[in-house]
This record gives C-alpha cells, sequence and structure tokens, in this order.
C-alpha cells in the first residue's frame, strides 16, 4: 500500500501577515493569570475566570499584507485537500502497526487491517497532513491502550485544526477592502455662523421647555385650601377665587387650569346633551 506524500510544501508567511492572523495581538488583560493546570481545575469546579480578556479593534492590514493573504490562500487551501481515495489506507495501517507494538492489549494482524480499512474510511475527509509520520508519535504518547478509530481521528482533527484556524484568518485577510477615506471640506465662515445661530436656538429652546416643566411640576398640581377633593368647575372656582394672590408663574399655570377645567366641564356638559337627546329619540 502506497504512503501519502505531501507533495507542495507549505508557503512562508512573512512577519507581518503572521501578525495579522495572531488573533492574541490586540488582546489586553485585565487581573490575575492563570497557568493551564489551574485553568483546567478551574473549568472542572465551574468557577469564574479570576481575568477579563478584551480584544480590541484590530488594526486594518496593509495593502502588501492583503496581497501576500490572496497569494498564499490558494496554496493553504491545496494543502486542505484529503489525498487520493485508497491512498489512506497505507498511512493507517502504518500508524495502527506502531501503536499495536506500543500498547499494552494488542490486537492480531487480521483485526489490526481491518481497523486501517475503517481509519482509512472515518479520514477520509482529512488532508494530507493529519496523515504524516510526525502524528505517529503524538499517538503513541496519547494511549496506553488500543484505542477505537474514534479516538485516533481526533487526534488526527486536532492536528489539523491549526491549520484550519490559519487559514481561515488568512481568508478574511485577504478578503479586506479598504474603503476610501471620506474627505470632508470645512464649511465657509458664513455656514458656521448659522450653525452656531441654530444651535444657540436649539439650546435655547431647550432651556424654555426645562423651565416650563419645572413650573408645571411646580405648580400644575397646587391645590389652595378648602379645595380638596373637589374637581370640575368647583375646583375652578375655588382657583379663580385665589388668582389676586397669585403672580409669576404659579399664576400663569393655574389660570392655564383653570381655562382646562372649564374647557372639559364645557365638553361634558355637551356630552350630556346629546345623550339626553338620544334617549328622547
Amino acid at each position: 500500500m502506497s504512503e501519502i506524500a505531501i507533495l507542495a510544501p507549505m508557503p512562508t508567511i512573512s512577519r507581518a501577515l503572521g501578525a495579522a492572523l495572531d488573533p492574541e495581538r490586540q488582546a489586553v488583560r485585565f487581573g490575575p493569570t492563570e497557568t493551564p493546570e489551574e485553568r483546567s481545575a478551574r473549568i472542572r469546579r465551574n468557577d469564574p475566570a479570576p481575568g477579563m480578556v478584551i480584544r480590541l479593534q484590530p488594526d486594518a492590514p496593509s495593502d502588501a499584507v492583503v496581497a501576500e493573504a490572496k497569494r498564499i490562500l490558494p496554496q493553504l487551501e491545496r494543502a486542505m485537500t484529503p489525498p487520493p481515495a485508497g491512498s489512506q489506507t497505507g498511512a493507517a495501517l502504518r500508524m495502527l502497526e506502531k501503536l499495536n507494538a506500543s500498547v499494552a492489549s494488542p490486537v492480531g494482524p487480521d483485526t489490526l487491517r481491518m481497523r486501517a480499512c475503517f481509519l482509512a474510511e472515518a479520514g477520509a475527509d482529512l488532508p494530507a497532513a493529519a496523515w504524516d509520520q510526525g502524528v505517529d508519535r503524538k499517538l503513541l504518547r496519547a494511549f496506553k491502550f488500543m484505542p477505537s478509530v474514534a479516538e485516533i481521528v481526533e487526534i488526527l482533527e486536532a492536528e489539523i485544526q491549526p491549520l484550519r484556524d490559519k487559514i481561515a484568518r488568512v481568508r478574511l485577510v485577504s478578503q479586506f477592502e479598504r474603503k476610501p477615506s471620506d474627505q470632508t471640506e470645512r464649511p465657509d465662515p458664513a455656514e458656521i455662523e448659522r450653525r452656531k445661530v441654530a444651535l444657540a436656538e436649539l439650546q435655547s429652546a431647550a432651556e424654555a421647555q426645562a423651565k416650563e416643566d419645572r413650573e408645571v411640576r411646580d405648580f400644575g398640581m397646587w391645590m389652595p385650601a378648602g379645595a380638596e377633593g373637589k374637581t370640575g368647575l368647583e375646583l375652578a372656582g375655588i382657583l379663580r377665587s385665589h388668582l389676586a394672590a397669585l403672580d409669576g408663574p404659579k399664576l400663569r399655570i393655574t389660570q392655564e387650569r383653570i381655562e382646562a377645567l372649564e374647557r372639559n366641564a364645557a365638553i361634558l356638559a355637551q356630552l350630556a346633551a346629546f345623550e339626553v337627546v338620544e334617549n328622547r329619540a
């Protein structure tokens, strides 16, 4: 059975593109840090993280970095292409033969060849990098007993995950389009003065509205002695009898209240008369 050969070498990435691909370059950590062992123990306890990481908006890549990303992206994507069908079987048998000789529970040759076929079938969509001999050493270190096909595929998937992440970040950089900067012209002095006047008018209107709101809040519910519980025209009459002693905003607000009370009373009287006519008809 033929071994898998990686024909095309991985493209070299410049330092500038590597910095643009680094997801941690714009990360700022606040609070204490933790070791990998402490992090694993915290996750098992379901405790919150001791610190906080804020990822800032990354800087826009330069035109040279975008061009490089577009150039190497096809090479990286070709590296993720699965090898020809059937060529994985030889690599799968090689991996399993090494494992079988190193684990505490070896299997027979027939079972080994059958598992190699199943492993090749399960990993048929994996790229050639997953079947490299360098992965054999990770398998030997990972298992003390003969693993299942699913467990081996997990190791192969983890081996190529960094490459998948890199391709995804390179694709994002290659798709970056620099937007033309908006050149805002400074308005002429007459326009600036007009805007100042308009702003002053808006501020004056806002201040007047705020003043009126304060006056309504302060005097809109004022009730003189003896007016408690009164409504309608009766309340309007009591308020009118106290107008001579009022002045300023309190006088104006009370007059507006009287007008509103009388206006509402007139509307209610018209409605009552209309109901009487309707009932008679």
